[in-house]
């Protein structure tokens, strides 16, 4: 005897359908009228006038209405379901939405530095720039100007711009390189300087920079669907980040051009598809949000106005400067391995007094989980960094540890759970504290780092540096 659903299916199928595109229209409609207010708020900011206060209540009723309707008993089951939950990024869609006219050129075509982030090489706010792209935006119409790796890049021998004295004086000069321009996890710092990189050597004006690693990658392919590569390799959601940052060392060992340019061939197909608007646009809508929930997807403007907006966003990969009670733990790669790609993260941020000023406790684990030493590329296992071990195991992997406390706080202890290694040091980039030290793991190693904090303004928050092996997180805020 047939069931229910075996008989009504196609009835409960059809309304579903139903629904849901009424859903995609409602919402459609929403998103054009917020398109629209978008669009004359900026016409009006750039007048000599006042801003039209009705657009701006206009655009903030848009905005208020499409996550009402978002939450709305029948509706929110649906977003559960496709996982379309926009709730924890309601403040990063309005940034997008409030300044998308000047990002998509409206008043006049805006050209941007792609930044893709090897995360296998760690840095502050990703990994090192491995391919990029020149993207050309013009009245919300994109186009690729120019795609490659950073081959044909040239070494700066000193910074390209003037940066703040307390940035050299925990960076130095070594961010003038291509592969160490993006040093801190503040993004709009490395922004800059590949900007300023770009232009001293293949001249123009670029109006910012976007960045975004294999992972990002990896939840767009999963609603593109598989690309297929010159050679008729297939890459997709599910293998493209094994690709592009463990296997293709190896596929290349012998010819790292051909790995770089491996990477673009990636890089192009996956660019093919979403320009020709080949994808799912419910996965799609999936991919942006993961990317953005995890810090993959970032943006720097050289609007003044735009990127203020942008810095109070996730997407503008700050390290903010407003009080907060606000934790770091970020990785530096600084022997030139591969090897981040096998790093495993256990972070417990705890509140330890609630006096005033509070006390806070960052506890890092860091795990090199290399397995196959010997059987991984000698790229993958460089050891380029300066007062190595005389005696090195295969697979050992050295990197910097730096731990951010709140602003306006204070490094009060620190501690390391290896007998006798070099304790390290603090420092401060943007009102923040930070303890930073050098760490030098075997294969199947651990090292406990802890760090005691003062001060910090409200509830304990976290922000993850997004690499390759997503990090284990615990707060505990007793306060």
């Amino acid at each position: 005897m047939k069931s229910w659903w075996q008989k009504n299916w196609q009835k409960v199928s059809i309304f579903v359908g139903s629904l849901l595109l009424l859903l995609i229209l409602f919402l459609s409609f929403l998103g054009w009228q917020i398109y629209r207010d978008s669009k004359e708020l900026l016409q009006s900011l750039r007048s000599p006038g006042q801003v039209d206060t009705k657009i701006t209540e206009s655009l903030n009723s848009d905005i208020d209405k499409l996550f009402t309707v978002l939450k709305l008993p029948v509706i929110h089951q649906f977003t559960k379901v496709f996982d379309l939950d926009f709730s924890p990024i309601k403040a990063d869609i309005q940034t997008i939405i409030s300044t998308s006219p000047t990002l998509a050129g409206d008043d006049g075509a805006k050209q941007y530095l792609v930044a893709f982030q090897n995360t296998a090489e760690a840095r502050g706010p990703g990994g090192i720039l491995g391919a990029y792209a020149i993207l050309e935006l013009k009245s919300g119409q994109i186009s690729v100007i120019k795609t490659g790796s950073n081959a044909g890049l040239k070494w700066n021998t000193e910074l390209p711009i003037k940066m703040p004295d307390e940035f050299i004086r925990v960076y130095g000069k070594n961010p003038a390189i291509w592969q160490n321009s993006n040093l801190s996890p503040h993004f709009p710092y490395g922004a800059m300087i590949w900007k300023a990189s770009w232009e001293k050597q293949f001249g123009g004006d670029l109006d910012g920079v976007i960045a975004i690693d294999p992972t990002a990658i990896s939840y767009m392919l999963n609603a593109t669907g598989e690309i297929t590569l010159p050679s008729g390799e297939k890459i997709n959601s599910q293998n493209v980040v094994d690709q592009t940052l463990s296997k293709a060392y190896k596929l290349y060992e012998k010819d790292n051009n051909a790995r770089k340019e491996y990477l673009v061939q990636i890089m192009n197909a996956t660019f093919t598809k979403l320009l020709a608007n080949d994808f799912n646009k419910v996965k799609m809508a999936q991919a942006i949000r993961q990317g953005v929930l995890e810090n993959r997807l970032l943006i720097y403007s050289t609007d003044k106005k735009v990127q203020s907006e942008i810095e109070k966003s996730r997407f503008g990969g700050a390290l903010q400067i407003i009080p907060n009670n606000e934790y770091r733990v970020v990785i530096q790669n600084i022997d030139a391995s591969k090897l981040d790609y096998y790093l495993d993260r256990q972070i417990v941020v705890e509140s330890t007094s609630c006096g005033v000023p509070k006390q806070t406790q960052v506890v890092a684990t860091v795990t090199n989980n290399v397995t196959n030493a010997t059987d991984l590329p000698a790229y993958v296992l460089t050891r380029a960094d300066k007062n190595k071990p005389k005696t090195l195991i295969t697979g050992q992997h050295r990197f910097k540890v730096f731990i951010y406390g709140p602003v306006d706080g204070k490094l009060i202890s620190a501690s390391r759970s290896t007998p006798g290694a070099q304790l390290g040091g603090g420092a401060t980039e943007r009102a923040r504290p930070l303890y930073t030290t050098d760490v030098d793991l075997a294969p199947n190693q651990s090292e406990t780092i802890l760090a005691n904090f003062e001060g910090g303004s409200g509830k304990i928050t976290y922000v993850d540096q997004p690499l390759v092996r997503k990090t284990q997180i615990s707060i505990k805020d007793k306060c």
